[in-house]
């Protein structure tokens, strides 16, 4: 059952840590300024609003826990320590200050309580600790353009005490910047801008002032933080987020959202008095703990090499990002894997830095363990028909190959029934919603991961494991008949749905044990073992003609002292399903950044349709090898060449 073994795969339990100090995300006016600093008064006209995904509670992984800040909050702070690299990195000083700060290069880094590689919650916790009740701050920098150009740059930038994406470090600078036609500051408070850029990861999209996808207030724009990683989006969403260092990842802006205005200061473009309350400016060290590649704590604004020359980062900004669809879609399926794809790759490289020897000895050990597997079967060319006999694990692919080869169109007619579930997955899910019942039900579980486990469970699997089920019922039926093509395809989906009644309770008795033994602590590896144990309803029922209750209970006696190797030729199998469907939904995502929803599911469900049949071809020749062991049949008749043309060799006896 090929979608509720990947969930197995892909189920994580998140817990919620104690409570923490009350947020202080409430919109706040904005500071008020003299007439004459000009300067200021582009600044506040100008000034952001942020919008931060809400958590649904304390140390919620979902939500986002910090707002913008001014780096007083780390400045002459006990608890913050100021280290020099080398010799074990010693501890110069404890409060670091302005002025301790001014004029350090890179040999110097700020080191904050907590591990960012494992923050855990002590990250939150000290930043509501340092923060108090000071309300939300930005930095904002005039430029202009050095090239002699009539262009002037207002940056906002974001300080972020910790980045908890895929790339986790101490320290965060984000932010926007504003373009203008304009030759002084004076003459820039007159108009109004022609472009605005939003920094995402080590680029980010830039957008026309008047264009209709950048949401302002009057004369602020509103900047959509991504959760965790801080990327500034213009809309609502869930984006691809990329970076060179950072690799691909999910980030998401959408709601229910904080609104925060920030208050505003003014940056020069240097400090040169140590005594200079901005003189932590002039610090060209790393503001988090020392880790290597994108895990390094971040270097300040005035070492960014846009500080004073932004038109060439400006310049190279894309006019768009990747949004991901959203809805209980086979599309929707795809991104939710390909994102914990991403945070589990992000994980491994965290347990690789940290145990470097314990994450080399399990790769080796796997790969081991996959070469001992090859090394073991044997790949010669054998016929698919009859279905029982038997054949090792790579007769059996190869075999399974070969019939879909020979019949490609008639498999494919058995894999578009993929196309109808996910539009069915999709109606269901539009359904719930409107169920009152379904609102109190999701209400009282919250918003946390757990809750859309289970709803992905309920909806997303319950279909696609069904149209797997009818997938593998019609192709089990045609390698059992002797009429082929599309007539013999034709004739197996009416068996099919003539088996309607029987097959609907195997696989209606099957979801219900594993579901609600997956979704229980105590009961997940029992899950896990039912599971593989009902990988033959489908073919129990229509090869030897058992209702329900008993295609089960035969499936089960099938993987007898076969259930290791049933759950790893099935796993295999629906693995490699799982991870093309990936890649290519990625590729559409990267390629065709637009493309709508309903398009990119009904090709998602194509890759599916092309695919499954495949997956099904080979657990129907599983099945036939379980039964041979057990009457103890003869090995299936192997095909040799001659003259390039395939000829069955004399079956053993």
């Amino acid at each position: 059952m090929r979608r509720a073994l990947a969930l197995v795969v892909l189920v994580a339990v998140f817990v919620g840590g104690p409570a923490a100090p009350a947020r202080a995300g409430e919109p706040v006016a904005p500071r008020q300024t003299p007439d004459g600093d000009v300067a200021q008064q582009l600044a506040e006209r100008f000034a952001p609003i942020i919008m931060l995904k809400q958590q649904s509670e304390d140390c919620d992984p979902d939500g986002e826990p910090y707002s913008p800040s001014l780096v007083d909050i780390v400045l002459d702070n006990p608890e913050i320590a100021l280290r020099q690299v080398g010799n074990s990195d010693p501890v110069v000083m404890w409060a670091p200050g302005a002025a301790d700060l001014f004029g350090l290069n890179q040999g110097f880094y700020i080191d904050f309580p907590g591990s960012a590689l494992s923050p855990g919650c002590i990250y939150e916790r000290d930043f509501w600790k340092y923060t108090g009740d000071q309300s939300a701050g930005v930095y904002a920098h005039i430029v202009q353009d050095p090239h002699g150009r009539d262009q002037l740059f207002l940056q906002y930038w974001f300080y972020w005490y910790f980045n908890d994406w895929n790339n986790k470090h101490e320290s965060d600078w984000e932010g926007i910047t504003l373009q203008f036609h304009a030759s002084s500051i004076e003459e820039a408070l007159a108009g109004e801008p022609i472009a605005v850029g939003y920094s995402q990861h080590e680029g980010g999209e830039r957008s026309d002032w008047t264009d209709t996808k950048l949401t302002r207030e009057g004369d602020h724009p509103v900047v959509y933080s991504s959760a965790g990683s801080h990327a500034s989006y213009y809309e609502s969403d869930v984006y691809l987020g990329r970076g060179a260092s950072e690799g691909f990842g999910c980030d998401t802006t959408t709601g229910p959202s904080n609104r925060v205005v920030p208050d505003v200061v003014v940056l020069p473009d240097s400090v040169d008095d140590a005594t200079d309350p901005l003189a932590w400016l002039d610090f060209n060290g790393r503001w988090g703990e020392r880790q290597s590649g994108p895990f390094n704590g971040p270097t300040g604004p005035a070492a960014k090499d846009r500080w004073l020359d932004p038109a060439p980062w400006f310049d190279d900004l894309r006019t768009g990002s990747v949004v991901i669809p959203g809805g209980e879609s086979q599309g929707k399926s795809i991104i939710d894997v390909f994102c914990d794809a991403v945070e589990r790759g992000s994980q491994a490289l965290i347990n690789f830095k940290m145990s470097p020897g314990q994450v080399v000895l399990t790769v080796a050990i796997a790969v081991l363990l996959i070469a001992f597997l090859l090394r073991r079967t044997r790949w010669e060319e054998v016929e698919p028909r009859p279905i029982r006999r038997r054949r090792r694990l790579g007769q059996l692919m190869r075999a399974a190959t070969e019939a879909y080869q020979r019949e490609p169109l008639v498999f494919l007619f058995f894999g578009l029934v993929y196309i109808p579930a996910a539009l069915l997955a999709g109606i269901l899910g539009e359904l719930l919603d409107l169920i009152p019942f379904f609102d109190r039900f999701r209400a009282l579980l919250g918003n946390a991961s757990g809750t859309n486990l289970v709803v992905a469970l309920l909806i997303g699997s319950l279909v696609n494991l069904a149209a797997f089920v009818v997938v593998n019922s019609m192709v089990a039926d045609y390698l059992e008949r002797e009429v082929h093509g599309i007539a013999g395809a034709v004739e197996s989906a009416k068996r099919a749905l003539a088996r309607r009644g029987d097959l609907g309770g195997a696989f209606g008795r099957a979801y219900a044990i594993v579901f609600l033994l997956l979704i229980s602590t105590i009961g997940f590896p029992v899950g896990v073992f039912m599971l593989v144990r009902y990988q033959f309803i489908a073919q129990t029922v229509m090869l030897e003609d058992l209702d329900g209750r008993r295609a089960l209970r035969r499936s089960g006696r099938l993987t007898n002292r076969r259930w290791l190797h049933t759950a790893i030729v099935s796993a295999l199998l629906n693995g490699l399903v799982l991870l093309t469907a990936v890649a290519f939904g990625l590729l559409l995502l990267i390629l065709v950044p637009s493309l709508p929803l309903w398009a990119f599911s009904a090709l998602a469900s194509l890759v599916y349709a092309v695919l499954v049949p495949l997956a099904a071809i080979s657990m129907t020749l599983l099945y036939g090898d379980a039964v041979a062991e057990r009457e103890e049949l003869p090995p299936a008749a192997l095909v040799r060449h001659d003259d390039d043309r395939p000829v069955i060799a004399a079956e053993p006896a």
